[in-house]
């Protein structure tokens, strides 16, 4: 597949309902904080709501995203969706973003939270505006680097390399997608050494064997949203070191 522009990218950023949804409460914060008198002291604490999500985006990652495998196959179903089913398939787009489920609940928790430690209801948005601001950012940067789109920066094409080798070499390394997130894989020791780090068995399915009936339980309970072609599941990646393969059921490529 060809190269992909970053028009396409964008567009197919906005197909996804959660990023409209966010983009829309971003918007409204930003009008809201327009609107009661802008301040000088609102670009401080947008760069103290952005930095705070940071830590939030990496411990997501290794404490929820790739936590202990759970002990029913029900669970299993809802952490495959939730993160284990993009590595099983890391180009299909049904199975890259954060579901609602969990989105949603950590906006309403970081709403909360904030207001904890802000002075006023008008410092308390500036900070939100940051928060928002670096979750949508790590979802354009984690869709950016799963499509064909070849960055021109030396920046970008390093965060793109980590974030495939975090895929498709070592699950336990290169975790932070976003480029300020790299910063905590630095003080976390997860972003360095990439000549030392063996190659993981286990990146693919995190833990499970390739032919476990739990696996394929959740391979056929998500196969219905794509058809596994590059019309279907849009901007596939390429130049990575990945099989096609089939569902358990009529042979449908996922």
């Amino acid at each position: 597949m060809t190269d992909t522009g970053l028009l396409r990218v964008f567009v197919e950023y906005l197909r996804h309902p959660d990023n409209c949804f966010f983009i829309g409460l971003l918007t409204a914060a930003v009008a809201w904080l327009l609107t009661d008198g802008a301040q000088l002291s609102d670009l401080c604490w947008f760069a103290l709501g952005w930095v705070c999500f940071l830590p939030q985006e990496y411990f997501t990652h290794t404490l929820l995203l790739h936590r202990r495998l759970p002990k029913s196959r029900h669970a299993y179903r809802w952490f495959y969706r939730l993160h284990y089913g993009h590595h099983d398939f890391p180009r299909r787009h049904d199975l890259m973003y954060m579901p609602a489920w969990l989105t949603v609940p950590m906006t309403a928790c970081n709403v909360l939270l904030l207001g904890l430690i802000t002075p006023s209801l008008h410092a308390h948005a500036a900070m939100f505006i940051g928060v928002l601001w670096g979750y949508l950012l790590y979802e354009w940067c984690h869709l950016l680097f799963h499509t064909p789109y070849q960055p021109r920066s030396a920046l970008w094409r390093k965060l793109r390399q980590n974030h495939l080798m975090h895929h498709h070499y070592n699950e336990h390394r290169w975790i932070a997608v976003a480029p300020l997130s790299v910063s905590m894989d630095w003080v976390m020791n997860t972003g360095r050494g990439s000549s030392k780090v063996p190659r993981s068995r286990t990146c693919r399915y995190l833990g499970l064997s390739p032919d476990h009936e739990w696996l394929a339980d959740a391979r056929e309970k998500f196969a219905h949203r794509s058809s596994g072609n590059h019309e279907a599941s849009r901007l596939w990646v390429t130049n990575v070191p990945t099989v096609d393969r089939q569902t358990s059921t009529g042979g449908n490529r996922l």
